[in-house]
């Protein structure tokens, strides 16, 4: 449960972005979403992610906030954050800042990234170990793949495999489309594409039920460890 805010924030935390603007460089409209999370079959409480954009400098901003259920309370902040600054260009996506505050006083668990693009180095601290690596082509940070992902099926690309800054290395995941079904949600029945996320070395597996007829919503999300399904996330409403 202590990575509870970290595990669902990367799950889809996850996966949800808005209409795509019509013009040659697919960008995302802001929202708001909330997802259900459960953990072991345990009701967790309410992840919500926001995307916004600065109209003045074009940047965009993906942020994460939990409302944690009573007994998640025990392990997870209701002032627990996560958030990325990020460019979309032609290219994709290029975070610029990323912050992780566990919402505690101590900031033992914190971490924050900043990507400079110029002298190609990210530089940071996480989890109180400083941090400097080099940058390379379409490296992101925990929450900036999410909405890399997104940019890609958006543009008619499969998502491949993505270099990501987790923790004080960089990792590598592979985005596989492995069939199409149909998903009951609040919005009714929805035809989707499901998409599964493994990285090499790891246990770990995450499967993503995404609608293209809502721009790739994800209309749940499941991370599976050693077989078994140990947090979900369900769509409970977009603004």
């Amino acid at each position: 449960m202590r990575r509870l805010v970290r595990v669902t924030t990367f799950l889809f935390a996850t996966l949800l972005l808005a209409t795509a603007a019509k013009s040659d460089v697919i960008l995302p409209k802001p929202f708001t979403a909330v997802y259900e999370v459960s953990y072991r079959g345990m009701r967790a409480g309410l992840l919500t992610l926001k995307l916004s954009r600065d109209d003045a400098t074009g940047r965009y901003t993906y942020q994460t906030t939990a409302d944690p259920s009573m007994l998640a309370r025990f392990f997870v902040s209701s002032a627990a954050m996560e958030r990325t600054v990020m460019e979309i260009g032609p290219d994709g996506v290029r975070p610029l800042e990323w912050q992780f505050d566990d919402g505690k006083s101590s900031t033992a668990k914190d971490g924050h990234l900043k990507f400079d693009w110029a002298r190609n180095v990210a530089t940071g601290e996480i989890e109180g170990e400083k941090i400097e690596l080099p940058l390379e082509p379409g490296l992101q940070d925990r929450l900036s793949i999410q909405v890399d992902v997104v940019t890609s099926l958006l543009r008619g690309e499969q998502p491949g495999t993505i270099p990501l800054i987790d923790d004080n290395r960089v990792k590598r995941y592979n985005y596989v489309k492995k069939e199409t079904t149909s998903i009951d949600t609040k919005l009714g029945k929805l035809d989707a594409v499901v998409y599964e996320s493994t990285r090499e070395g790891s246990d770990r597996q995450s499967r993503f039920w995404m609608i293209p007829s809502m721009e790739y919503v994800a209309a749940r999300a499941e991370q599976i460890r050693k077989g078994k399904v140990e947090t979900v996330m369900v769509l409970q409403s977009v603004k």
